[in-house]
């Protein structure tokens, strides 16, 4: 059995209240659970390489956390409750499905691909539990003790929930058929994060010339509005990035353009630190 997450913190001098997360960059898929997909069907749900093209933000005295389960084996990414019950063989207590799982996509996949069944026979109440217990807990667990951390040190948090998406959309998707732009910025509509820290996250990416869209059509899924709360200074934001710029969809394989694309990211990174660090810094001024 591997580790759920991998945490990757900064020297305690140069920490700030600031963690990026990816939650969909795990590959294990335990041996011992049957599924009718091949290894490259499950990579397709793959957000390959994220924790990697993000990694320079530990340098800025921010913290990492990357999954290292498949989200296709259960997605962090959603409600514990999100439960499609056309996957059970009974019921389970506290099911609220969303509409992922109507479209086959809730906290445990029904479709890998659009009709093409992740499982021939239906899931036990005992393994769907397991999953929740032994990967999904431990994964939001870390994540909320890194932001109760930051709001009891400097008074506020700033999450970044990390994603890449194919650069068109599949039928199992809400814009399906649809071509990417290079980036979306999703806040919730403007609920789950400031607009001043969304603008300064957009800007920077404009200024080195990728084309950003703001909530549409993603404005961020269940870590983004579960931990943003701006009522109680924690910001929370997802960035979607378009697998095209950085890597060939098709072969799962880092493209030509992946080590200045990683720079740009270090860019864009520093933009945020430099951000967060001038927020901490002026409210401790104000006191």
């Amino acid at each position: 059995m591997i580790e759920p997450y991998t945490l990757l913190t900064p020297d305690a001098q140069t920490r700030i209240p600031l963690i990026f997360d990816s939650p969909h960059s795990g590959l294990f898929f335990p041996n011992d659970i049957q599924r009718l997909v091949s290894d490259d069907e499950l990579k397709t749900g793959w957000d390959a390489y994220i924790e990697d093209l993000w990694s320079h933000i530990v340098a800025e005295g921010g913290t990492l956390l990357h999954a290292n389960f498949s989200r296709m084996f259960i997605d962090p990414n959603r409600s514990a409750c999100d439960i499609d019950p056309e996957l059970l063989q009974s019921p389970m207590d506290n099911m609220h499905p969303t509409q992922y799982s109507a479209r086959g996509m809730g906290l445990i996949r029904r479709f890998v691909l659009p009709r093409k069944p992740m499982y021939q026979d239906k899931l036990s109440i005992d393994d769907v539990q397991s999953r929740i217990c032994l990967f999904h807990a431990p994964y939001h667990r870390a994540l909320l003790q890194q932001l109760t951390s930051f709001k009891q040190t400097f008074g506020a948090s700033w999450h970044v929930d990390c994603h890449s998406m194919k650069s068109v959309g599949n039928k199992m998707n809400i814009d399906a058929g649809s071509k990417r732009p290079d980036i979306i910025l999703g806040n919730n509509l403007d609920r789950t994060a400031g607009i001043e820290f969304t603008e300064v996250i957009r800007d920077s990416f404009e200024k080195l010339g990728y084309r950003v869209v703001l909530n549409d059509p993603y404005k961020g899924g269940y870590l983004v509005t579960h931990y943003g709360n701006l009522a109680n200074n924690q910001h929370s934001i997802q960035i979607e990035i378009n697998r095209a710029l950085y890597m060939n969809e098709k072969r799962f394989e880092k493209n030509d353009n992946y080590e200045a694309f990683r720079q740009d990211l270090a860019q864009v990174g520093q933009t945020i630190a430099d951000y967060v660090r001038h927020q901490v810094t002026a409210a401790r001024a104000s006191l």
